[in-house]
C-alpha cells in the first residue's frame, strides 16, 4: 500500500524538481503540426484535450485519469518507466512529457521525434503550457480561451479570499500511510505551495528552497500548523480515516491536531497541475475556512 501510495507522487514530483528551463519545440515553425501524440505527463494530456486536440493523442501515461475518452488509449508506462517499445509502435510525431528522461530523449533523437516539456510547476506555468501547446498544435484560439478562463477563476478566488485570515497549513504530498514517516511536503516556488497561499493559507514549509523536501514530525511540531491537509489520491481515505487520525493524535501539541483540523484528500487530480486545478484550489479554500473533519 505504501509503495502504491508513493508511486504517483514520487514520480511526478521528482520530475517536477528537474524541469528544464525551456521547452524543446523550437522547430515547430518548420515542421508539420503534430498529429500523433504520446502524452507521458497526465496533466499535459488533460491540457491537450482542453484545447480540442484529444483525438491526436495515441498513447498516455499509466497515471492518466482524465478526460474519460483517454481511457481507451494505449498505456505507455510513466515518467520513470516509459515503455520505449510501446512508444515506438505508436509512431508518434510528438512526445509530451515533464522533466528529463535520458532514455526517452535518446529515443526521440534517434527517431527524430519532437519533445514538448511542460512547465507546470507553478500556476503561471499552467497558463504558459496551455498557450505553448496551442501554438504547437495549431489551436491558439482554443488555448487562449482556456488560459483566460483559468486565469479569471484564479483572480476571482484571490480577490474573494484576500481579506480572510491566513491559516498556517501543513500540506503532505506523500508519506507512509501506515505511520508518520517519509513525509514529503511542498517548498517554495511550487504549484502546491501557491495553491495553499491562494486558498487562504500559509505554507508552514514555504520558506524552504527545496521544492519537495522530506520533513520530520519534530520539524512539523516546531512549525505549529493550524491545519493539516494530506493529499492521498491513491488511498481509500474513508477506510483509512480512523487510522490516519490516530497517527496524528500522538501529537496534541500541534494546533491542527488539538483542533481536529485534519483533512485527508483523495481527489484524483490533487497532484496533477492542469486547468482543472482551479476546481481543486476552490475545494482547499473551503476546507481551510470550515471546521475540521475528514474529507
Amino acid at each position: 500500500m505504501n509503495k502504491k501510495r508513493r508511486s504517483l507522487a514520487v514520480a511526478f514530483l521528482a520530475f517536477a524538481a528537474v524541469l528544464p528551463a525551456q521547452t524543446r519545440d523550437e522547430e515547430k515553425n518548420s515542421t508539420p503540426t503534430p498529429q500523433r501524440i504520446v502524452a507521458i505527463a497526465p496533466n499535459t494530456a488533460e491540457m491537450i484535450c482542453a484545447i480540442g486536440a484529444c483525438d491526436r493523442i495515441v498513447g498516455v501515461s499509466k497515471f492518466c485519469v482524465h478526460p474519460p475518452e483517454l481511457s481507451t488509449r494505449v498505456r505507455i508506462g510513466g515518467l520513470y518507466d516509459p515503455d520505449l517499445e510501446g512508444i515506438i509502435a505508436l509512431r508518434p510525431d510528438l512526445l509530451a512529457t515533464r522533466g528529463h528522461h535520458d532514455a526517452l530523449e535518446r529515443l526521440a533523437e534517434q527517431l527524430k521525434i519532437s519533445i514538448y516539456y511542460d512547465t507546470t510547476d507553478t500556476l503561471d506555468g499552467i497558463v504558459k503550457s496551455v498557450r505553448e501547446l496551442g501554438e504547437l498544435l495549431g489551436a491558439t484560439r482554443e488555448a487562449d480561451a482556456a488560459a483566460r478562463a483559468f486565469s479569471a477563476r484564479i483572480d476571482k478566488l484571490r480577490k474573494e479570499l484576500e481579506d480572510k485570515r491566513k491559516i498556517r497549513v501543513l500540506l503532505t504530498v506523500s508519506r507512509n500511510p501506515q505511520r508518520l514517516a517519509n513525509i514529503l511536503t511542498a517548498g517554495r516556488g511550487t504549484f502546491l505551495s501557491e495553491m495553499i497561499e491562494l486558498a487562504g493559507g500559509v505554507n508552514v514549509f514555504g520558506d524552504l528552497d527545496m521544492r519537495y523536501p522530506e520533513v520530520s514530525v519534530e520539524s512539523i511540531i516546531t512549525r505549529q500548523p493550524e491545519c493539516i491537509i494530506e493529499l492521498m489520491p491513491e488511498v481509500d481515505v474513508a477506510a483509512a480515516d480512523t487510522t490516519l487520525r490516530e497517527q496524528w493524535k500522538q501529537y496534541p501539541m500541534i494546533p491542527a491536531v488539538k483542533n481536529n483540523s485534519l483533512y485527508f484528500v483523495s481527489t484524483e487530480n490533487a497532484l496533477i497541475p492542469s486547468l482543472r486545478y482551479a476546481d481543486f484550489i476552490e475545494r482547499i479554500a473551503e476546507l481551510l475556512h470550515t471546521s475540521g473533519k475528514s474529507k
